[in-house]
C-alpha cells in the first residue's frame, strides 16, 4: 500500500485538474510577460506555474480549511494568468504552436516516471522530518509548528513540501508517495529547464541534451583518489575523520574509499563511498527535496530574467525570488548578495548600469526582502528569534534546528555568532563527508582537489568569460560566477555551528561552474586554445563519470518498494483509516515522529531527539499512564506493538480501561502486530 489513500489512482484527478489551471496560468503569464522562444514557454509556463502555486499555498492555506487552500490558489493563478493575457491581447495571440514541443513533454514525463520508480525503491535522506511536514502541511498546519517545541514555527525551508503537500491533500496520495512524486515532478522538470537553457546558449539540440546530462550526474571526483600511490592514502588516514552518517563506516579514509556506504532506506547494493561527495552530489542523488527545487528555481530565473517583456513581470520576478528563500534559504541569500554585488561592482568599473531589465529584477529583489523576512521559513523564523532572544536577553542564546542525518538536532546560537557564523581558522575546503580539508596540508589540499573534481580549475576562465559576456548585455551570466565565487569562498574561511550544512554554499558554487562550462565550450568564437577546449571536456567527462555510477546502483532499488524508513504497510493502512478526520487542536500521544505523519498532527517529538524539550512526553513514552494521559489533555492514543511488547504487565492494563473506546485499529495476517488509536475522552482525570 504505497501510493494512495484509498488505494485508486482515480484519487489523483482532483490534483490533475488542479495542477492543470496552474499549468495554464504560468504559461500564459510566461507567454505576456517574458519575450520567450515558442519551444521554452510551455515548460517554463509549468515552472512558473508550480512556484507561484507553492507561494500562494503559503499564503492562502492559513487562512482557509486545508481543501480551499489548495484549491484556491490554483484558480487564482488561472485568473491571474488569463486577466494578463486579456490585458495584452491586442499584442500576442494564443500560440497554439506552443504545444509542438510534445514530444519533449513525453520526455519529461519519462523521467518523473524513472525516479518516482526510484524514488518507491529507496527511503533516505531526512525522511522522517520530510514526511512530517508534508503531511501536517497537508493537514492544514501552514507556516508548519516545530515538531519538538509545539507552540513555535519550524526554522526550516519548508517550499518543497507545500508542492508535495498538494499530492497529499488533492491527490489522495500517502505521505511518502506524495514526498517521492514531489521530488520526481522537480528532477523531471529540472532536467526539461536544463534542456532549454543549454539549448539557448548553444543554438542546438544537442547543447541542451548535454547540458542536461551534466546536470543530471555532475559530480565531484574521489574516485580517481583510487589511482594514487597507496603511501598518500595512508597518510590522509592521520589528517581526515569521516563526518556524518560516512563515519558509520568505521574505517580508515583509505579502506573507506573502497568500502560501502550503508544508509537506511538505500539501494540493495550498497553506495561505493569512493564514488560519493560530500560538496556536490549528483542530482541524481537529490532524494532529499529542497535542493531539487532549488536548483528547478535557479534554472527558471536563468531562462526568465534575461526575457523580461513587461513591468508586471517585477512582482512575478519577486514572488520567485520569495519562494527560492522559502525552498533553500541559502542559494536565495547567496544570489541576492552577488546580484547587488555585481551592481555595485560593474556600476564601478564601466561608470553606468546600462543593462537590460537590470534595475527592474533589482526592484523585484529588493521587493522580495520584506516579503521573505514575513513569510514563514527559516529566514523569518531566525529573524524572529534572533529579535525576541535579543530583546529578552541580548546575550542568550537561540535554538536552531539542523539537519543530522536523518533526524534533527537542536543546536545553541551562540551569541558571539552572527547567525551561528563565526571565522574558520586554519582555512579549509568544506566537505559534508570528509570535515574540513585545511588548505595549508598539501595531504588535505589534494583530497578536496579530487573532492571538487578538476572543474576546479577552469573556474578562472570561467569568471573572465562571465564578465566579458556581461559587459556584451548577458549580466545575469555575470552575477552567477560572482556567485559561485562568493558561495565557494564563505565556507573556505567561515565557519556554521552545523558546519556540514554550509557545504551548500559550495555545491551550489560547483554546479554553477559546471553548467557554464558546457554552455562555454558551445560557443564557436571561444579563443581557448583547442588542448585547453580537450582538457575540459575530459573534465565534464570525469565529473558525470561517478553520477553515472550512482545511478546505476540506484537502479537495483526500481524493483522494489519501501514505503519509508521505519514504516511498514499497517502504518499505510492507519494512514488511510486516521489521516486528516481529527480537529486542529486535537492533542494526540503516539509513537515517537511516526503518528504526526500519520494522523496529520503534531502528536510528540522525533526519534531519538533532547528530552527537555517535551519531558513528560518521554516519561509517558517510558511508563505510560491514564492519569497523566488526562493531566496534559490528551484525547487520543496510538499504540503500537512495536512498543507496546516492551511494557509490563501493570503498563499495558493502563489500556485496558472500561472508559477507554478504540477509534481505530489495524492488524497484520498473523494477528500479532497491531496499531491502535484509542478514544480516551470518555475518561475523567
Amino acid at each position: 500500500m504505497y501510493w494512495y489513500r484509498d488505494g485508486s489512482a482515480l484519487s489523483l484527478l482532483p490534483w490533475l485538474a488542479t495542477i492543470a489551471l496552474v499549468w495554464l496560468g504560468g504559461w500564459l503569464l510566461v507567454s505576456r510577460l517574458f519575450k520567450l522562444e515558442r519551444k521554452e514557454r510551455l515548460i517554463t509556463g509549468l515552472a512558473l506555474g508550480i512556484v507561484l502555486y507553492s507561494w500562494l499555498i503559503n499564503l492562502i492555506a492559513r487562512f482557509v480549511a486545508p481543501n480551499l487552500g489548495f484549491l484556491l490558489p490554483a484558480i487564482l493563478l488561472f485568473l491571474l494568468g488569463a486577466l494578463v493575457a486579456f490585458i495584452h491581447r491586442d499584442e500576442y495571440k494564443i500560440e497554439w504552436k506552443d504545444f509542438s514541443v510534445w514530444p519533449w513533454l513525453l520526455a519529461g514525463l519519462f523521467l518523473v516516471w524513472v525516479f518516482a520508480l526510484l524514488g518507491k525503491g529507496l527511503a533516505i535522506f531526512d525522511e522522517q522530518k520530510n514526511l512530517s511536514l508534508i503531511s501536517i502541511i497537508a493537514n492544514g498546519d501552514v507556516p508548519p509548528r516545530f515538531f519538538l517545541d509545539y507552540p513555535r514555527l519550524f526554522v526550516y525551508h519548508y517550499g518543497f513540501h507545500l508542492f508535495g503537500a498538494s499530492l497529499m491533500r488533492l491527490g489522495g496520495m500517502l505521505p511518502w508517495s506524495a514526498f517521492d512524486m514531489a521530488k520526481a515532478i522537480m528532477w523531471g522538470l529540472s532536467l526539461m529547464l536544463a534542456f532549454l537553457v543549454g539549448r539557448r546558449y548553444s543554438g542546438s539540440q544537442r547543447g541542451g541534451l548535454i547540458t542536461a546530462l551534466v546536470l543530471a550526474f555532475a559530480s565531484g571526483a574521489r574516485y580517481l583518489l583510487f589511482l594514487l600511490p597507496p603511501s598518500i592514502l595512508l597518510k590522509a588516514n592521520d589528517l581526515i575523520t569521516l563526518q556524518g552518517t560516512s563515519a558509520f563506516i568505521n574505517k580508515p579514509f583509505s579502506e573507506a574509499l573502497s568500502s560501502g556506504w550503508t544508509i537506511d532506506g538505500g539501494p540493495p547494493m550498497d553506495y561505493i563511498f569512493g564514488f560519493l561527495n560530500g560538496i556536490m552530489d549528483p542530482l541524481v542523488m537529490a532524494h532529499q527535496g529542497p535542493n531539487l527545487y532549488s536548483v528547478l528555481i535557479f534554472l527558471l530565473v536563468w531562462l526568465l530574467l534575461p526575457k523580461i517583456a513587461s513591468k508586471w513581470a517585477i512582482p512575478i520576478i519577486a514572488i520567485i525570488f520569495s519562494v527560492w528563500a522559502l525552498a533553500w534559504e541559502a542559494t536565495y541569500a547567496l544570489f541576492m548578495i552577488s546580484l547587488f554585488l555585481f551592481a555595485l561592482l560593474y556600476r564601478w568599473r564601466e561608470g553606468h548600469l546600462n543593462l537590460p531589465h537590470i534595475r527592474g529584477v533589482l526592484w523585484a529583489a529588493l521587493i522580495s526582502i520584506p516579503v521573505v523576512a514575513l513569510q514563514g521559513g527559516t529566514i523569518t523564523e531566525l529573524l524572529r528569534e534572533a529579535i525576541f532572544q535579543f530583546e529578552s536577553d541580548p546575550q542568550s542564546t537561540g535554538l536552531i534546528a539542523q539537519s543530522v542525518g536523518a533526524g534533527l538536532a537542536i543546536v545553541p546560537q551562540a551569541a558571539t555568532d552572527i547567525f551561528g557564523f563565526s571565522l574558520r581558522w586554519p582555512p579549509a575546503i568544506l566537505s559534508a563527508h570528509l570535515g574540513p580539508l585545511n588548505v595549508f596540508s598539501p595531504i588535505q589540499l589534494l583530497v578536496a582537489f579530487f573532492e571538487l573534481g578538476p572543474v576546479i580549475l577552469f573556474s578562472p576562465m570561467i569568471t573572465i568569460w562571465a564578465w566579458k559576456r556581461a559587459k556584451a548585455s548577458d549580466w545575469l551570466i555575470g552575477v552567477f560566477a560572482l556567485s559561485a565565487i562568493v558561495g565557494f569562498l564563505i565556507p573556505i574561511f567561515l565557519e556554521y555551528q552545523q558546519d556540514r550544512d554550509i557545504s551548500r554554499l559550495s555545491w551550489q558554487a560547483m554546479l554553477t561552474w559546471t553548467l557554464l562550462l558546457p554552455l562555454i565550450l558551445s560557443q564557436h568564437n571561444l579563443n581557448w586554445g583547442r588542448n585547453v577546449r580537450k582538457v575540459a571536456v575530459l573534465s565534464l567527462g570525469i565529473a558525470v563519470f561517478g553520477g553515472i555510477v550512482i545511478m546505476g546502483i540506484q537502479f537495483t532499488a526500481a524493483p522494489i518498494t519501501q514505503l519509508a524508513h521505519r514504516y511498514t504497510e499497517l502504518d499505510a493502512k492507519l494512514t488511510s483509516q486516521i489521516w486528516g478526520d481529527f480537529d486542529s487542536d486535537t492533542k494526540i500521544f503516539g509513537p515517537l515522529g511516526t503518528s504526526t505523519v500519520i494522523t496529520g498532527q503534531i502528536t510528540g517529538q522525533l526519534l531519538g531527539e533532547p528530552a527537555n524539550l517535551n519531558d513528560h512526553w518521554n516519561e509517558l513514552t517510558q511508563s505510560p499512564n491514564l492519569a497523566q494521559f488526562m493531566k496534559h489533555n490528551y484525547e487520543f492514543v496510538i499504540i503500537d506493538s512495536r512498543r507496546f511488547d516492551d511494557l509490563t504487565q501493570e503498563q499495558r492494563a493502563e489500556f485496558d480501561a472500561d472508559c477507554i473506546e478504540v477509534y481505530a485499529e489495524v492488524w497484520d495476517n498473523s494477528r500479532v502486530n497491531f496499531r491502535q488509536v484509542l478514544d480516551i475522552r470518555g475518561c475523567q482525570p
